[in-house]
């Protein structure tokens, strides 16, 4: 059984929206005149679900329920063309993604009204990471198949001299020449064009992508020994206890958190940056696990020279983050519990609390590849 909209929820959200279609560049007008008669109308629209009507659509929420699933809250106005794209390529266009275009399309409509310019919309924000020493609190302005253009509204991580610095000596390198966005849950390579512009009195950075990465299936990652919480080998039957499957896809997550960007010396690109998240942004346990959702996704989905000198993500056994949650922030024998949400390669849904090496504070601030170094 679908749950489908109402014909007052559809005429709603087309209303909102002054029947435009909602995708980020497109505002295509989806009703006019008919030319069978002077009466006729045709409309080239479609209220589009967010999360999937049905089991086994795209996006479905196992956890909505039917009223939830055809309320205006799960429904965003597109033009056909763009209702088609975002299921046929859904695991490109995730629901916090779709949910914001929404809200941004409504904000647009709104302010195009007479005298509601004093009056201002809540626009949900997004973090977005390019390359390894800026991220960006801002919107999704539009989507143009590879080429991608935001609106900046503050800086968590470096700033705009940053962004020029980055622009000007790009390194063509898959440790630095990457983005992150963290609502839609996916990174990319660069491409060529990169850029930034200043449009009523906000900063703009347009981007061309490369294509998304592949994801693997968690049971073929390998075979890896045991390590407890602590870190310490495990033993069975009087010898290493051998992990393999879902077992091991987990211990290589932890493992990846756990160890600091650059940290090792004969491969610098194997890493992570979450102990300096965890130093600098610690009383800010929202934004923490907001960055927290954004490495991981960084992890997912931008390759680094695997021990085969092939390109490849370290955790790209992983489709997406569903759901990030600090379980307690202080520090236990070095490590914090973190409640972890997945949808593994294979689309099953996984859901456990890993415990996280942090490195001391000093340790972190002397790396050598620190995501805050000037070099």
């Amino acid at each position: 059984m679908r749950d489908n909209f109402p014909k007052t929820v559809k005429k709603k959200l087309a209303e909102r929206v002054a029947w435009r279609c909602s995708f980020p560049g497109c505002g295509r007008l989806t009703v006019g005149p008919g030319h069978a008669s002077m009466e006729d109308t045709v409309n080239v629209g479609e209220a589009a679900h967010i999360y999937a009507s049905s089991k086994g659509g795209p996006r479905y929420n196992p956890e909505m329920t039917s009223q939830e699933r055809k309320s205006i809250n799960n429904g965003i106005w597109l033009c056909r063309q763009h209702s088609k794209l975002i299921d046929n390529d859904y695991t490109n266009y995730s629901a916090a993604t779709i949910r914001q275009w929404k809200v941004l399309a409504e904000q647009r409509t709104y302010q195009e009204l007479k005298e509601i310019s004093k009056r201002t919309i809540d626009v949900p924000l997004t973090l977005v990471g390019i390359g390894n020493r800026i991220i960006f609190e801002g919107i999704w302005k539009s989507v143009n198949n590879c080429n991608w253009t935001f609106t900046i509204d503050n800086f968590i991580i470096g700033d705009i001299d940053c962004l020029k610095e980055f622009s000007l000596r790009r390194e063509k390198s898959a440790i630095v020449d990457y983005i992150v966005v963290e609502s839609q849950g996916d990174g990319r390579l660069l491409a060529k064009d990169f850029g930034w512009t200043y449009v009523d009195s906000k900063y703009e950075v347009y981007v061309s992508v490369q294509e998304k990465q592949p994801r693997e299936n968690p049971y073929n990652v390998g075979e890896d020994i045991a390590l407890s919480e602590d870190g310490d080998l495990k033993f069975e039957d009087g010898d290493f206890k051998i992990i393999s499957g879902i077992e091991c896809a987990q211990q290589l997550i932890v493992n990846t958190l756990s160890t600091g960007f650059g940290e090792l010396f004969y491969n610098p690109t194997i890493g992570s940056h979450f102990s300096n998240f965890y130093w600098k942004f610690k009383d800010d346990l929202i934004l923490l696990n907001r960055l927290l959702k954004l490495e991981i996704t960084r992890l997912v989905s931008i390759p680094i020279v695997t021990s085969n000198k092939e390109l490849k993500p370290p955790l790209n056994f992983i489709n997406r983050v569903i759901d990030v949650d600090i379980v307690n922030i202080e520090r236990s024998k070095h490590r914090i519990p973190i409640s972890l949400k997945l949808e593994w390669g294979n689309g099953d849904i996984w859901e456990n609390t890993i415990q996280v090496y942090i490195h001391d504070e000093d340790s972190v601030k002397d790396g050598s590849k620190s995501l805050f170094s000037e070099d």
